[in-house]
């Protein structure tokens, strides 16, 4: 790498960013334009987001497997994934006037292409924290702070271009700025990068399981909470469903600011416990409150794990197929939150009071358990001058 460590690392944020409102985009808009702009079935609708999510997870494992072994053609794959799923983005809505045939197969390009991109982008924090000491935290605190930036874009611009006749603006909008911001990544792409000093391409997630399983946990407890502070009973004041998604995006964001500092593996693994711990008796006394203190803090905390998640990464990470297995492990725990909240939901639009509470109990101790798998009970590999695990 030829660019200093400075221009590298605003590089890798622009990047984050156009990726992001690519995701956030996708996340927010697309059921919503489908159902309520384009006549689209509901049900249709929501299979085609969980279809798409799914082949997207599945995508980001085999590109992970495949840049392993042919880390040479890191950089022509992420272009060709850029290319692709800022094109396709805006037909994965658009296309909806051309039938359920061409709707579906825009989905699955956009969310095949957007993995291509997505596990090279990821895998690149392994190099860029091999800089100094302290440098994963700093990175995974830009990407936070990016993600918060992409998502207050696409919602000013969805309140601007929110019918039939303008969205096509906004999306080709979004399509041409993910484009322009997302390809700042390419010259930081190595031709050939070893992903580990003389070992074998890993055969599994190339990641500690007691990492990986109470990352997933919490991130379904946590997740399953957020999606139900917009069912919440009432019983309970809240704010109403588009305030308490600000809040939330808010909360994630003020968790960039949280003076974290992680140098060390085992020393972020026993933060991130911590952190679940912690969870427990503040959510048991937040969620007694009235308003929006509860929601803000739980974006907070929801921003802090995630945070440390992304920081851990890089210090345990054993190449591209580690970033594959992980961001496709937490695409599907995202799934698993929304169908544990309306499994928990049941026929209802809001939650009963004592519903709510056995929920929140339920919640509680999945974070307690998230907390002892991800507590070390060994000394965890030091990293060399380089990065990549000794």
């Amino acid at each position: 790498m030829t660019l200093s460590p400075r221009v590298a690392h605003s590089a890798y944020y622009a990047a984050h960013i156009g990726k992001s409102l690519l995701w956030t985009a996708s996340d927010l808009v697309t059921i919503y334009a489908l159902v309520s702009l384009f006549g689209v079935d509901p049900a249709l609708a929501g299979w085609l987001f969980l279809g798409g999510l799914a082949a997207n997870a599945l995508a980001d494992l085999c590109v992970g497997a495949w840049l392993d072994r042919h880390p040479q053609h890191r950089r022509r794959v992420a272009g060709v994934g850029l290319t692709g799923a800022a094109l396709i983005f805006p037909m994965t809505i658009l296309a909806a006037t051309s039938g359920n045939a061409v709707l579906i197969a825009a989905t699955l390009a956009f969310r095949l292409c957007y993995a291509a991109y997505d596990v090279p982008h990821n895998a690149m924090l392994t190099r860029l924290a091999a800089t100094a000491a302290g440098t994963a935290t700093r990175l995974s605190r830009g990407r936070t702070i990016g993600t918060g930036i992409a998502a207050g874009a696409v919602g000013l611009a969805l309140s601007r271009w929110r019918d039939a006749a303008t969205l096509p603006v906004m999306l080709w909008l979004i399509a041409g700025t993910a484009l322009i911001l997302g390809s700042a990544l390419l010259p930081l792409l190595p031709r050939a990068m070893p992903l580990r000093v003389g070992a074998a391409v890993p055969t599994g997630p190339g990641l500690p399981w007691g990492f990986l399983a109470g990352s997933l946990i919490g991130i379904v407890a946590l997740g399953a909470l957020t999606k139900a502070m917009l069912q919440l009973p009432t019983t309970i004041a809240h704010p109403d469903a588009g305030t308490t998604v600000l809040l939330l995006t808010a909360g994630r964001v003020l968790a960039a600011l949280v003076p974290f500092a992680v140098y060390d593996a085992r020393r972020g693994l026993i933060l991130l416990a911590s952190l679940y711990l912690i969870a427990i008796p503040v959510m048991a006394v937040l969620l007694r409150l009235e308003g929006w203190p509860m929601i803000l803090i739980l974006g907070l905390l929801l921003g802090c794990t995630n945070l440390l998640d992304w920081t851990l990464l890089p210090l345990l990470a054993r190449g591209a197929r580690s970033y594959g297995f992980y961001t496709m492990a937490a695409k599907l725990a995202l799934g698993g939150a929304g169908l544990t909240m309306t499994a928990a939901l049941g026929d209802h639009t809001t939650f009963a009071p004592d519903a709510f509470t056995t929920f929140v109990a339920a919640l509680l101790g999945a974070c307690a358990v998230a907390a002892w798998c991800v507590w070390p009970r060994r000394r965890i590999a030091p990293t060399n001058s380089r990065g990549f695990h000794a």
